[in-house]
């Protein structure tokens, strides 16, 4: 193989390999969907609002953690978490009355990287209150009187 053969091959392989350690984002899972319904029933909740986090973890590390968490324990270790993994947590927080409805055609995490998305929803009851959104390209949430559930 001719000297300039083996620079140009070269040069193509380390393109290749620097393709490979960084553009890996293309293959990365992202947070997919836009549009964003939550229908409030109106005695969720004991008529009282109903806060909603919606958490996309990016560092594979904190799933097992954050999944394992009940409503409850996650509002309340939710200040520490961020604190202890800044740039593994992405947090979209909403508070809903009874009786709303809440519509966005666009979410602040809308493209975020993403290996899971959970929704933490803060009611009185006991109960997990916890969903898995991940493979999601559109959010439909139906609150309850004591519960989360995605609308079919």
């Amino acid at each position: 193989m001719a000297m300039g053969q083996r620079h140009v091959a070269r040069l193509i392989f380390c393109g290749f390999l620097i393709f490979l350690n960084n553009g890996c984002s293309f293959w990365q899972n992202r947070v997919e969907f836009k549009a964003v319904v939550i229908e409030t029933v109106p005695d969720a909740n004991d008529n009282a609002p109903v806060a909603v986090d919606i958490v996309a973890v990016s560092d594979r590390a904190l799933i097992p953690t954050v999944q394992a968490l009940t409503a409850a324990q996650w509002f309340n270790a939710r200040s520490q978490l961020l604190r202890d993994a800044p740039d593994g947590l992405r947090v979209w927080s909403l508070e809903l009355v009874p009786g709303s409805r809440f519509v966005a055609n666009e979410n602040p995490l809308q493209g975020v990287q993403a290996d899971a998305i959970l929704l933490f929803a803060r009611y009185r009851s006991e109960g997990e209150h916890r969903l898995r959104l991940d493979n999601a390209n559109a959010l439909h949430l139906l609150l309850m009187t004591d519960e989360a559930v995605l609308a079919p």
